[in-house]
């Protein structure tokens, strides 16, 4: 089923990023039911509970509202999903309401990509998941031609980005305890 939503999507160079394993992790993009739906749990305990930034929609499930046009890597402990990074390359990007000038995101020799989403299992983020993931992007964005990576960053944890490269595009904007500030990575970087 996903292999045929990739391909009429466009999304086939993701079919094959490569999967790998670091220590107890396998890394690998999100291909199964059971994936997708240890993904919207995760989802769920990040951004309903943890988060404050969606309402809590009563399942125990929050499934992203450009769920259809994101491509999720995973990283796996066994068969359970402990982190998952999703992303996409198709407007509209979320990060556009952010930027004081979305045309930004549509300058000549740019080709865009949003990281959507980030969510790691509490008790897994002191190990080399995050890592894992990033390398798994980085991966895919050198081979896919894509000359930005775009974020928009968590106000509290903004010295994380920009250790990772990341520049600010302007100011953080949203309600308090949840502030997101526009960032972007040139991929060349």
């Amino acid at each position: 089923m996903w292999f045929k939503e990739a391909k009429e999507i466009g999304l086939m160079s993701f079919r094959r990023c490569a999967m790998f394993q670091a220590g107890p992790y396998l890394f690998k993009p999100a291909d199964s039911d059971a994936e997708f739906e240890q993904i919207h749990a995760l989802n769920h305990a990040t951004f309903v509970r943890e988060i404050p930034q969606h309402h809590d929609p009563g399942n125990g499930r929050l499934i992203d509202k450009f769920h259809e046009k994101n491509f999720y890597f995973v990283a796996k402990r066994g068969e359970r999903v402990v982190g998952m990074l999703s992303v996409h390359d198709q407007p509209p990007f979320s990060i556009a309401d952010r930027l004081p000038d979305a045309s930004l995101l549509h300058t000549p020799g740019t080709k865009p990509m949003e990281v959507r989403l980030l969510a790691i299992e509490p008790d897994e983020r002191s190990s080399s998941v995050f890592g894992g993931l990033a390398w798994a992007v980085m991966q895919h964005l050198r081979t896919s031609g894509h000359t930005h990576l775009f974020i928009s960053g968590f106000e509290d944890r903004l010295s994380l980005y920009e250790g990772l490269g990341f520049e600010p595009l302007g100011p953080a904007v949203g309600e308090a305890g949840s502030r997101f500030v526009p960032m972007c990575l040139p991929v060349a970087r």
